[in-house]
């Protein structure tokens, strides 16, 4: 009875998870230009193919092929009318490549149109150093062939193996170290979208079992509750140092140069978690949680206001209004959707339904955001004064992370 119910939950979780991501792909694809809607469905095809037709192709042999990936019908009529009905090979070995991903800001509010597509592919560990360096080289020429045509995609190459065991990896032509990205792993968990390939194991794992993570997965699969084949198993997270907040505290402040608004959201999180500090409980546990309970809060599971939600929280409870001002101001700004251009009502999407309710709740009136959307993509005195109020922000945070690593004896942990 006891493993009937655990392969009933199982499967219970795994069709919540299919309708987040295909929501977050429809919230994606929604009021966005042809182009990046064309793009974001032909990826896993470039992917999946190799034809000197198809974008991506080198001559070099390069691993190609996602596993369990069938085109569905949108992808077969693109494909037609990009290249017509030509033959293509299709890889009869074991495929390559394990699962293709979005994640970040993709498919939530603060997608806009200056948005970057950041794409995780992740290959099987079995490639060798020539395979990989192939795949990176079609990854790249992906890249630039996607940017002529006016949609920027950033691809990331990741070993399958790199978050669960350290692994070598080619993020932008330097190795990672997991050591300093739990964090990282933290977002990928609670923003990504499946494109194709295999699910993402985490999430269908209670948060009851974290404790025995690696065992629990191994008499899951050994009572064949589980298949390996439709699982990328990226692992569980361990216990978090202090030294791995100020390592992120860190990234965002070099990324704040380029993306002021969304490092700043980033920073007060990792200050959030900080506040938790030692049984912090990251935000991707409790998108896990809402999944297996079948809740769908934060709009929808939205990882931006979700985000937004945890930061509010702990700005309210260490009553800091000043911050919390700050924060809400460039969570608009990365919106980007202005509010005071009147629009008819079939032409108002979801990011401004939520953001109408965001503002309303915020007691913000009408020449405030009137005099927010006069600085959004421009550079005016308010904007300027906001990134110095970032920049000083930013110092802040540093320090109370300073301070609280000096309150856990930091000194005496790091090695």
């Amino acid at each position: 009875m006891k493993k009937d119910f655990c392969f009933y939950k199982i499967l219970t979780v795994k069709k919540r998870l299919d309708a987040i991501y295909q929501l977050r792909i429809n919230r994606t694809l929604a009021n966005t230009r042809l182009n990046f809607q064309q793009i974001y469905q032909l990826i896993p095809i470039f992917l999946h193919y190799q034809h000197p037709l198809i974008p991506g192709y080198i001559e070099d042999k390069v691993p190609y092929g996602i596993t369990s990936f069938v085109l569905n019908k949108n992808q077969h009529q693109l494909l037609l009318s990009f290249v017509g009905n030509i033959k293509l090979n299709i890889q009869k070995k074991e495929m390559p490549i394990t699962g293709v991903y979005s994640m970040g800001s993709t498919s939530s509010i603060c997608q806009n149109k200056n948005s970057d597509l950041d794409i995780w592919v992740f290959h099987k560990y079995w490639l060798n150093h020539q395979d990989i360096i192939n795949l990176k080289s079609k990854c790249n020429i992906l890249q630039n062939w996607c940017h002529l045509v006016g949609v920027k995609v950033n691809f990331f190459l990741i070993d399958e193996n790199y978050f669960k065991f350290k692994r070598t990896n080619y993020f932008n032509n330097e190795n990672f170290n997991y050591n300093k990205n739990i964090f990282l792993l933290d977002e990928f968990y609670r923003t990504s979208v499946r494109i194709a390939g295999k699910r993402i194991l985490w999430l269908v794992i209670p948060n009851k079992q974290e404790h025995q993570y690696e065992e629990y997965i191994i008499s899951l699969y050994k009572k064949g509750f589980l298949l390996p084949e439709e699982w990328l198993d990226l692992g569980g997270f361990r216990s978090l140092k202090i030294e791995e907040y100020l390592n992120a505290i860190q990234l965002q402040i070099y990324k704040s140069v380029n993306s002021p608004y969304k490092s700043l959201l980033k920073i007060f999180l990792i200050e959030a978690y900080s506040l938790e500090y030692p049984n912090t409980k990251l935000l991707s546990i409790d998108v896990k949680e809402c999944l297996h309970k079948g809740k769908m809060i934060g709009f929808g599971l939205d990882s931006y206001c979700m985000m937004l939600d945890r930061i509010t929280n702990y700005l309210i409870t260490i009553q800091d209004i000043t911050r919390l001002d700050l924060v809400r101001r460039c969570f608009y700004f990365k919106v980007c959707e202005k509010l005071t251009i009147k629009k008819n009502s079939y032409l108002v999407n979801w990011r401004r339904k939520i953001l109408v309710r965001l503002v309303q709740d915020w007691g913000w009136k009408e020449e405030q955001i009137n005099k927010l959307d006069k600085s959004i993509n421009q550079k005016s005195n308010d904007i300027y004064e906001i990134q110095n109020e970032i920049s000083n922000i930013v110092i802040k945070s540093c320090n109370n992370l300073i301070k609280m690593s000096d309150i856990n004896n930091l000194n005496k942990t790091v090695k």
